[in-house]
């Protein structure tokens, strides 16, 4: 089976906690629902449409990551960025890891 078929992003997600606002095509970035995870705390991971997403998303993806305390990793101008516990970010660093290695 086609994967694109199974494929739903955060926002179309059931109980999608996304604004109407962070449509994909409007906040430039599509919240994947991942397994990824660090130290066995589920990471959120959005990849960027386009170049980069807007500020505003990602202002309120690190705030909602804040609020239920999982660290975020996203993409911005084919760069992966850490955003999180000091840990987190520093480790993502040091390793060059992005969400698929």
């Amino acid at each position: 089976m086609d994967p694109c078929q199974q494929f739903i992003c955060g926002w179309l997600a059931d109980n999608s906690p996304l604004p109407e606002w962070m449509r994909p095509d409007k906040a430039n970035l599509i919240l994947l629902a991942s397994n990824f995870q660090w130290r066995g705390v589920p990471v959120h991971v959005a990849v960027a449409v386009g170049a980069r997403p807007k500020e505003k998303a990602i202002n309120w993806l690190k705030e909602f990551c804040r609020q239920s305390q999982r660290p975020l990793i996203f993409q911005t101008d084919g760069e992966w960025i850490a955003y999180g516990p000091p840990q987190f970010q520093t480790e993502m660093a040091e390793s060059g890891r992005n969400p698929w290695t």
